[in-house]
């Protein structure tokens, strides 16, 4: 196969021939554009540690060259600054220049975390605000990364 996506978190747009039980429309997805065996391989969610997805070691070999090219990218899970103010209500809104974190369900939607300050510690909430692909344009990253996050793919 050639001309494949970059590794990283993508979103289904369309189910992997022969395994669409497993692998459907709207799923979140690590995506390998090698593996041991040759073909491209994909990686389903296993479980959610601090807001962020720890995926199976094992996955689906993906031999249909039309799949890769049905992904749609996703901004990298992590630490971003909002460049703008989300107003959730009236009276209530996110300012911009808020430190948040970019997490996903497994329906490939984002979440944002909003950072929380106490006693000199930043803290993230187990629970953020479900958002459309638009917030990604409100985002900038922060710049940084931490030992224990760092991508290995």
């Amino acid at each position: 196969m050639s001309d494949l996506p970059p590794c990283g978190i993508y979103r289904t747009t369309s189910g992997l021939a022969g395994k669409e039980e497993w692998v459907r429309e709207n799923l979140l997805v690590y995506f390998h554009n090698h593996s041991q065996q040759g073909p491209p391989l994909l990686l389903l969610p296993a479980s959610n540690v601090a807001n962020r997805w720890v995926f199976h070691d094992k996955g689906y070999l993906v031999r249909d060259e039309g799949f890769p090219g049905t992904l749609e990218p996703l901004r990298p899970e992590g630490y971003y600054i909002l460049n703008d103010d989300i107003f959730l209500s009236p009276t209530e809104m996110i300012a911009a220049n808020s430190l948040v974190q970019l997490g996903y369900n497994r329906a490939a939607e984002p979440i944002i975390f909003v950072a929380e300050h106490s006693e000199g510690v930043i803290e993230f909430p187990d629970a953020g605000l479900k958002c459309t692909p638009d917030i990604f344009d409100m985002l900038r990253s922060v710049g940084f990364r931490t030992p224990q996050f760092e991508d290995d793919h």
